[in-house]
């Protein structure tokens, strides 16, 4: 027979094990009123281990799809995108263009020499960081792609960004969009113990700007090589 305190002891073990996994919504704000940064990424950062269920990642990372970024109507499509460390970069020209896809950032330098109406070989990325892609034919095509080394990430749909399965624990939340505070990643603490709702204030008002347009001269013409 088990002695109370001995008893407490083992089911506190046995709980301490069991990450719990809850919804939780993070939203923006400033002086209290809700701010919107479309396609604003966020991800968080456990600051301790914390037990993932997630069967076999490498596999899974195999198996998954490409991550793609379109060039339509002479713009990269999505103008902000996110994926993980491990991800399939894939770049289809679906205009009647040519393009010159290129990018000097650190965690992926490359380029794609002039292609028109296909789709290369995928890129793998293996570095977390900010790639700024464009194309070396038309200056205004500019995109953004967040490689981020965790899989709790998203992006911000109206004033939030929904986490549908979040383990209780301690987190570094950390937000990037190219209009917020000069382009650099904002950081908080997060301690989620279930709560649904997370306000993180913004240090000013969030001014977003649309995503530069091809000029109308340049969409009339069906080739440029």
């Amino acid at each position: 027979m088990f002695r109370t305190p001995r008893l407490a002891a083992i089911l506190f073990s046995l709980y301490s094990c069991w990450s719990i996994s809850e919804p939780l919504s993070i939203q923006l704000t400033h002086q209290g009123q809700l701010q919107s940064a479309p396609g604003a990424v966020m991800w968080l950062q456990a600051l301790k281990p914390i037990e993932i269920q997630q069967g076999n990642t490498t596999a899974a990372q195999e198996a998954k799809p490409p991550h793609i970024i379109e060039q339509k109507d002479r713009q990269f499509s999505p103008y902000i995108s996110v994926t993980q460390v491990g991800s399939d970069i894939q770049f289809p020209n679906r205009d009647n263009t040519a393009h010159h896809v290129y990018s000097f950032s650190e965690p992926l330098s490359f380029e794609l020499p002039l292609f028109k109406k296909r789709t290369p070989a995928p890129i793998r990325v293996d570095k977390p960081g900010l790639i700024a892609l464009g194309c070396n034919i038309h200056d205004w095509m500019i995109a953004y792609l967040l490689v981020v080394d965790s899989p709790f990430y998203g992006q911000l749909q109206g004033h939030s960004v929904e986490f549908n399965d979040l383990p209780h624990g301690k987190y570094q939340a950390l937000l990037w969009h190219p209009d917020i505070n000069s382009a650099q990643v904002l950081k908080t603490e997060l301690n989620y113990q279930g709560q649904k709702i997370f306000d993180w204030p913004m240090p000013q008002k969030v001014v977003s700007r649309a995503q530069v347009r091809a000029p109308a001269e340049r969409l009339d013409e069906d080739d440029d090589y």
